[in-house]
């Protein structure tokens, strides 16, 4: 089976590579058509079908077949980040990656209680709080199909659609389930806010490596100059990643000469991303938490080994595996890890995730409503270590 795997993305590869290409490969392809000892007939494949065609007793969709089968293959990787998307799964998951999207304008994360997609930011504008829902509601289900066991991913790319197009999202607030029906609208999701705090502090909270997160970067830390900021404090918290690319970039930006990041193949090739002398020279503070993943977790990895600045939070997601995303002829895409990433010093994240350099939880907030005003308290200690660097 993997032979079998392995074979499939090298005909993909060569068919986004040349044309030359794919007609090597292609006359590879014929030839693999009887299979081998270790990997089945692309026949036998064709054959169930003809068989469905033929004898199956109820209605179905061929296409819908033919895709679960593509969604199986590459599920029983049992790789959580590798993934075949239909052409309009595909296609959603494009609009997310660039920021432009016509959806219902909230984030969500995965709940540590229940396990289940929560509610945890809505984007300004959102339909989906004009429409009642409210932040901490979990997702149990949209339009009418049970969502609880698929990924936040899975999720996300339910939500994107064509412009107008009706949704109903099913919530669990407390012991009730609610059901709430809106209008997906464009959304432009800005990567990065900031602004200034008091003490002449900057803040940024970068929401995904991808987008416009590159010029909002550059935008943010022209202002901070103009605004004559002592130092920076950069929230990755609840960071899901992006891509490697821009992850690099935005180091480039901030980081002096070095290698910013490596990535080694299952053949032990390695990439090194590196950085050139340009920099920005301003103290630098970190806030990372449990859902920091994948390209902050570059991020953080890197700051840490340049000791550039320092980390307050709590330890990283551990997502150290980088995947590829590759289009595919019939409109579809298929991305798939290739490579395991390590920071500048060699470590790896996968499975371990970055340890700050000061470890600080946040209370929990059903005792700041019993007690005190809650407080961000990775955010003030954040505040506290730039103050004592700057």
């Amino acid at each position: 089976m993997k032979k079998w795997v392995a074979f499939l993305l090298a005909v993909v590869v060569g068919i986004v590579s040349s044309l030359a290409t794919i007609f090597i490969l292609s006359s590879d392809f014929n030839d693999k058509l009887n299979g081998d000892e270790n990997s089945l007939s692309l026949r036998e494949f064709s054959n169930v079908e003809q068989i469905i065609d033929k004898y199956y007793l109820k209605d179905y969709d061929m296409q819908q077949v033919q895709y679960a089968g593509l969604k199986a293959m590459v599920a029983s990787l049992e790789d959580p980040y590798s993934v075949y998307y239909t052409p309009e799964e595909f296609d959603a998951f494009n609009q997310e990656a660039a920021g432009e999207y016509y959806g219902i304008g909230m984030q969500i994360r995965v709940d540590e209680q229940s396990g289940l997609a929560v509610i945890d930011y809505f984007f300004e504008g959102s339909p989906a709080k004009e429409a009642g829902v409210e932040l901490g509601d979990l997702i149990v289900s949209i339009d009418g199909a049970d969502v609880t066991k698929k990924t936040l991913q899975e999720i996300s790319l339910l939500c994107i659609g064509e412009k107008g197009a009706e949704i109903t999202i099913g919530v669990m607030r407390g012991t009730q389930v609610l059901q709430f029906s809106m209008e997906r609208r464009e959304i432009v999701l800005d990567m990065l806010i900031y602004k200034m705090l008091d003490d002449g502090i900057g803040y940024m909270r970068i929401a995904q490596f991808g987008g416009n997160c590159g010029m909002l970067f550059a935008q943010a830390m022209g202002f901070f100059k103009e605004n004559e900021a002592n130092g920076v404090i950069i929230d990755l918290r609840d960071n899901p990643g992006g891509f490697l690319t821009t992850v690099v970039d935005v180091l480039d930006m901030l980081l002096p000469e070095g290698t910013l990041v490596y990535t080694e193949d299952k053949d032990g090739n390695r990439e090194v991303k590196s950085s050139d002398e340009a920099h920005i020279d301003m103290p630098v503070t970190l806030i990372v938490n449990g859902n920091t993943a994948s390209a902050s977790e570059i991020f953080a990895g890197a700051v840490q080994d340049f000791e550039y600045g320092e980390v307050v939070g709590t330890t990283t997601y551990g997502k150290g595996v980088v995947q590829v995303v590759i289009p595919m002829p019939a409109g579809g895409g298929l991305k798939i890890t290739t490579s395991e990433y390590f920071t500048p010093n060699g470590r790896s994240i996968n499975g371990n995730g970055i340890y700050p350099d000061y470890y600080v939880e946040l209370p929990q907030i059903k005792d700041s409503q019993e007690n005190e005003e809650w407080h961000d308290t990775q955010l003030e200690k954040a505040i506290e270590v730039l103050k004592q660097g700057m």
